[in-house]
């Protein structure tokens, strides 16, 4: 037999290797013109491999933007109000809820409305101002540090959703609860069991359940309160960090999520909680350069902190920006958002936090702080304050950025919404002498169609202005992502 040889030829811009034992053929005709192919068996063309489909990518987003009134309660519109730090959460009947604090003493104030659709006849200016769920006529010991959770299961008497708005209250926490969409709120003035607190984070399940953490200034650690009563009492159930770690007196903690969706692999009964913070990622460490998720799979009874390892890469400078952010999509995967001061990543797991993958930097500019995301089963919206130029020149702007896979590596259209800050940002809270305008965070929901709601501070009464006022952002068009968990 004799030897083979190999010869490569150019077809169609493909190399094709061809077996001969004597001269090439020519391109096109048969390797064996002494045996002709037999009619019914003609010569066809290599099959070129299917390339797999290009991932969907979102189209440059638009948005409604406006100041909200506090002058009418019981009334849409815009106008004028001297709130910031603002939390924002969408209900399962596309109730917009947006809370935001008017400082301790001064109590909250809050808006709703009914929207959804990313269309032009969605409003920045078509929420109802209800008044004020932690104060009486802007007066109250509340007024700080505002979060918002809303139960994902109506309550069965009212047929409405539970909407808890927590403050902090001085050296307590004010829980106020709503079953009518904000009309009116049942305060709970000092939630029992809590000794001295910092930045209170709530999150529901069912039409009853809620869990409520926050920072415990005696031992630095991140306790947890649960209430099965519908935020009428709440009791210490336990703390995300065993004392033990050195982690529990040097950590910086973010928010508070439930999975409402799926309950495989948690205690019968219970549920899947995540609570986010920043640590060293050694216990000589002295910045908080490693993200960390505490998991728990027994509704806040126990809790898991595992680590993301590969957030240190870019954590040397610190990654409480201020607070870190996590989101659980309807499918059960964790999307986890942090800024080390000049720019911001996302993180993903799909195994209750156990492993992780991390973005590259996603955010543009001088500088980039206060992620917040939100993930659903078709993509993620993650929102940021980013800066162009620096100084006293420095532009800050809400940048809105959407992915259309569950992916962290994949495509993100980014759209600057509005310019909110002039000048510096101070992160540094109340030590704080001037630049504090934006505060410590903002959010981003999306309602049940997958559009976007934005809740925002800005410089007050313009920009570059020393005082602040909260903003909403409703997107209009675009591309939807769908419902979030």
């Amino acid at each position: 037999m004799p030897r083979r040889r190999f010869v490569s030829a150019l077809v169609g811009g493909l190399a094709v290797t061809l077996a001969a034992a004597g001269a090439v053929p020519a391109i096109g005709q048969p390797a064996h013109p002494s045996h002709p192919r037999h009619p019914s068996h003609p010569t066809h063309p290599p099959r070129l491999p299917k390339r797999p489909p290009a991932p969907p990518v979102a189209a440059p987003a638009s948005f409604a933007v406006g100041q909200l009134q506090t002058q009418t309660p019981g009334s849409t519109g815009c106008g004028t109000n001297v709130a910031g730090e603002p939390s924002i959460h969408v209900s399962k009947a596309n109730l917009v809820a947006l809370g935001s604090e008017d400082g301790l003493g001064g109590g909250s104030e809050f808006w709703a409305g009914h929207q959804a659709r990313g269309t032009s006849p969605a409003a920045a200016c078509a929420l109802t101002y209800e008044g004020q769920p932690n104060a009486v006529g802007g007066v109250g010991l509340s007024g700080g540090d505002v979060d918002i959770a809303i139960a994902p299961v109506q309550d069965p008497t009212a047929h409405k959703y539970r909407i808890y708005v927590a403050s902090l209250n001085l050296a307590s926490v004010n829980v106020a609860t709503s079953i009518d969409d904000g009309k009116t709120f049942s305060q709970v003035p000092v939630v029992v069991g809590v000794p001295g607190d910092d930045r209170d984070w709530i999150a529901a399940s069912g039409a009853s359940t809620a869990l409520l953490s926050y920072h415990d200034v005696a031992t630095g650690n991140i306790d947890v309160l649960r209430s099965d009563d519908g935020g009428q009492t709440f009791t210490q159930s336990s703390r995300v960090i065993p004392d033990s770690d050195y982690k529990s007196g040097a950590n910086q903690h973010g928010n508070l999520v439930i999975d409402h969706v799926n309950t495989k692999g948690a205690a019968a009964g219970q549920f899947w909680a995540y609570q986010s913070f920043v640590a060293p990622s050694t216990s000589s460490g002295a910045s908080f350069n490693e993200a960390f998720l505490g998991v728990s799979n027994d509704g806040g009874a126990t809790w898991t902190d595992k680590a993301i390892p590969c957030t240190t890469k870019f954590g040397a400078n610190g990654l409480d920006h201020n607070f870190p952010d996590v989101s659980v999509a309807p499918n059960g995967n964790l999307f986890y958002a942090v800024s080390n001061d000049k720019a911001v990543y996302v993180a993903m797991s799909t195994n209750h936090g156990d492993t992780w993958t991390c973005s590259n930097a996603l955010s543009t500019g001088s500088q980039a702080i206060f992620p917040w995301l939100v993930a659903t089963n078709s993509g993620v919206d993650l929102v940021y304050y980013g800066a162009q130029g620096t100084g006293a020149n420095q532009l800050w702007s809400v940048y809105f950025a959407e992915t259309l896979v569950q992916s962290v590596t994949g495509h993100w259209t980014t759209t600057k919404v509005v310019d909110v800050h002039k000048g510096p940002v101070c992160e540094s809270g109340f030590s704080c002498n001037g630049n504090r305008q934006l505060f410590d965070d903002f959010g981003v929901d999306t309602d049940q169609s997958g559009w976007a709601h934005i809740a925002y501070s800005h410089d007050s009464p313009n920009l570059g202005g020393q005082n602040t006022y909260t903003g909403y952002a409703v997107q209009t068009g675009g591309t939807a992502i769908g419902a979030p968990n």
